[in-house]
């Protein structure tokens, strides 16, 4: 995903959670956009890279998993290559309730039916269609693209 494609999926003035946030590559993007993002991860050893690094002052760490994040609201959802490290049944149905009924879920992962070996076991890893139909259930799937080597897929929360 470009920087242009990131910071059009993010709405000034939005709250953002980025799910796997890592050393905060794609986290140091959003947070020229967005008015709060939450990195969160659940090595605090990613953390204290970031912090070395430098840590933007509207981006918060938060150390947990996906699925037992307490933030009370956000308007998007972004997960960069973490989904197939994440327990994905349990985190959309937290992520549901985080965020509002115009919230967006945007998720770049690497694709099952990548050309390379060089990614994590297949088995874990999504395709943009079974992706879709994972999260269809707690939401709208907006769009559901495979790319070269990984997916694409953007979709709406669904009124509670």
């Amino acid at each position: 995903m470009s920087q242009e494609e990131l910071l059009g999926a993010i709405g000034d003035g939005d709250t953002v959670i980025d799910i796997g946030s890592g050393t905060g590559f794609f986290t140091d993007d959003m947070a020229i956009r967005a008015e709060k993002v939450y990195a969160v991860d659940f090595q605090e050893g990613m953390h204290e890279f970031y912090r070395e690094k430098g840590v933007p002052k509207n981006v918060e760490l938060v150390l947990s998993r996906a699925a037992q994040i307490e933030i009370e609201h956000a308007d998007v959802i972004v997960s960069i290559l973490s989904l197939h490290e994440i327990d994905l049944e349990k985190a959309l149905a937290t992520f549901q309730k985080v965020l509002g009924p115009d919230g967006r879920l945007i998720v770049i992962d690497w694709s099952q039916n990548a050309e390379t070996d060089d990614i994590p076991p297949r088995e874990k890893l999504y395709t943009a269609a079974s992706a879709a139909e994972a999260v269809s259930e707690f939401f709208e799937v907006l769009e559901a693209e495979e790319r070269y080597n990984t997916f694409k897929l953007v979709a709406k929360a669904k009124q509670q």
